[in-house]
């Protein structure tokens, strides 16, 4: 018996309430995401003084890798759903932070909502994986195919996110005024856009009292957030293994995961996750849509890539009970390499808008496989070990966003692709290398042990 199943004997608050804690788990990070990932879209294009966008980000997923180690032991602290409160709150103050963006204000706010992430998102795993497990306990499903479901409506609704936000902030953003010429705009796009050179393009921001009236609208939607939390959702026993372990061991364990099991070998596959997002955020919306269009485009573009990602992880959490995890990884290693070699070669121009709009509707079809099947994967995978596990996951993947972030600061996108590409293909060798190593382990636990022989026995 797993962990999560044997934690679910106890009596819990989430029993019978299985879908509405999903539902309202969904719709909060719904609402603060809606607000923090349309202003991380635009982090690049604005702030660029200094690289001062790019850098904060830097400095947020940095933070993250140390919070995703702390995770479990904040979790056993203050339970799942203080962590998501905590992380609310680190989001007002980060938001805050952009109305007088610079090096005192931005960095530190950084900083601190990277330390509630890793929080946060193992502990929404854990909310998932246990109403997953508790849904399965009642029905004749099993718990891959509830975990599906179930994060495929939590992925539907979180990336919805990139359709509300970004059009907020586009509706908002078009009133601005502009006066770049054509030139300017197009002249280093895409691939060839290198920070720090002769060919690193400016993007005009927009004016300052239209971009604090967006933070305005951003503020009051986390709050809604926070206050959605607080009152519906219901607390998250903990778990047996956070309950035995002491806080040294809890701050261990992600290491001890790590060497101990298959997920050190999905290291590199967590790692592009989150290097194909920090591409596609960091420099898609400014090389190829910031650059060729105006920054007021970037959320118009963007609401196609929330829309694709929402209708698909919806989609392929019901074919993945028919089709199985490893058809819809292929799927998705094949997208995103073709997206990849694809945006090596091409140069983007105003002239060429409906191709801007598609190729993150395309994306959107990759990375709806990657948030719904990978969280699936890991709650299977290590069920007795969820908190360390997911930690280990989160952890790895702010660690493929803080060094996309970082060394994107200096290095032209072409390189970034490539670097993206070879990722890609590693990490893709070694799912495959554990899906072998798992499928003869559970091939030989059904034969069971050895018989001895007669003759040995006499």
């Amino acid at each position: 018996m797993s962990t999560i199943e044997a934690d679910l004997k106890k009596k819990t608050y989430i029993e019978g309430k299985e879908l509405r804690n999903t539902a309202i788990i969904s719709v909060s990070f719904m609402v603060v995401f809606t607000a923090h990932i349309a202003l991380q879209n635009l982090q690049s294009s604005l702030h660029e003084e200094e690289q001062l966008g790019v850098i904060a980000l830097s400095c947020l997923y940095g933070a993250i890798i140390f919070s995703g180690i702390l995770a479990p032991t904040f979790i056993g602290a203050i339970g799942a759903k203080g962590c998501i409160i905590a992380s609310w709150v680190g989001h007002l103050i980060y938001t805050s932070a952009n109305f007088y963006p610079t090096w005192a204000t931005l960095i530190p706010a950084s900083i601190l909502l990277g330390l509630f992430f890793g929080p946060l998102w193992t502990s929404q795993s854990l909310y998932i994986s246990a109403c997953a497990y508790s849904y399965s306990g009642s029905t004749d499903e099993s718990p891959y195919s509830v975990l599906s479901k179930l994060n495929g409506l939590f992925f539907m609704m979180y990336e919805t996110t990139q359709i509300t936000g970004n059009l907020i902030s586009s509706l908002v953003l078009q009133h601005s005024t502009y006066n770049m010429s054509d030139a300017n705009i197009t002249k280093y796009c895409g691939p060839h856009d290198c920070p720090g050179h002769i060919n690193s393009t400016d993007i005009e921001e927009p004016d300052e009292e239209l971009f604090h009236l967006l933070l305005g609208i951003f503020l009051s939607l986390e709050m809604i957030g926070l206050f959605i939390t607080i009152v519906f959702l219901n607390s998250l026993p903990k778990s047996d293994w956070t309950l035995s372990k002491s806080v040294k061991e809890s701050m261990a364990s992600c290491f001890v995961t790590l060497v101990k099991s298959e997920i050190i070998f999905l290291v590199p596959f967590i790692m592009f996750q989150a290097m194909e997002q920090a591409i596609l955020l960091g420099d898609f919306t400014k090389a190829y849509i910031s650059c060729p269009l105006g920054i007021h485009m970037v959320g118009f573009v963007m609401a196609c890539y929330g829309a694709s990602t929402a209708t698909f992880a919806f989609v392929f959490s019901r074919l993945a009970k028919y089709t199985g995890r490893y058809l819809l990884f292929f799927m998705a290693f094949a997208t995103n390499m073709a997206l990849l070699v694809f945006l090596y070669f091409w140069i983007p121009s105003n002239d060429s808008p409906v191709l801007i709009f598609t190729i993150p509707t395309i994306w959107g079809i990759a990375e709806s496989i990657w948030q719904t099947q990978s969280s699936s994967l890991i709650a299977l995978l290590f069920s007795d070990k969820k908190e360390p596990a997911f930690a280990n996951y989160h952890t790895w993947k702010a660690v493929g966003f803080t060094i996309t972030f970082i060394y994107g600061s200096f290095l032209c996108v072409s390189v970034k692709l490539i670097i993206a590409a070879s990722l890609l293909g590693i990490g893709f060798v070694l799912y495959v290398f554990v899906e072998i190593r798992i499928y003869r382990k559970e091939k030989a636990s059904l034969r069971g042990p050895p018989q001895r022989s007669s003759s040995a026995s006499s």
